[in-house]
């Protein structure tokens, strides 16, 4: 299953390698945000390293303080991760819904 993340650039070239499949899209603001497959022992350890873990794309938890990270793209911290997917969508194809 496909999760995206939130990170700082660093954090995520440490852990690249360790996913199944990977996409990310730099964010002005330094962070970057990735879709991808990664096992779950990784998962930890990105995790560790600082990652944030978004909920699931059909998830109804809100995305919360992770939304100063979008806010050029207008989502505010009770968007839905299903309202970012549709934002980053437009920027980059690998964030489709269908990709999930």
């Amino acid at each position: 299953m496909k999760i995206l993340h939130l990170s700082d650039a660093a954090t995520m070239l440490k852990h690249a390698q360790n996913f199944k499949s990977c996409h990310y899209l730099n964010l002005p603001n330094g962070k970057v945000i990735s879709i991808g497959e990664i096992a779950d022992v990784h998962e930890a350890g990105f995790i560790a390293d600082g990652a944030i873990a978004l909920p699931h794309m059909l998830s109804s938890d809100p995305i919360g303080s992770a939304s100063e990270s979008f806010v050029q793209l207008g989502i505010k911290p009770e968007h839905k991760t299903f309202d970012l997917v549709m934002a980053l969508k437009k920027i980059h194809p690998a964030f489709c819904p269908s990709q999930f």
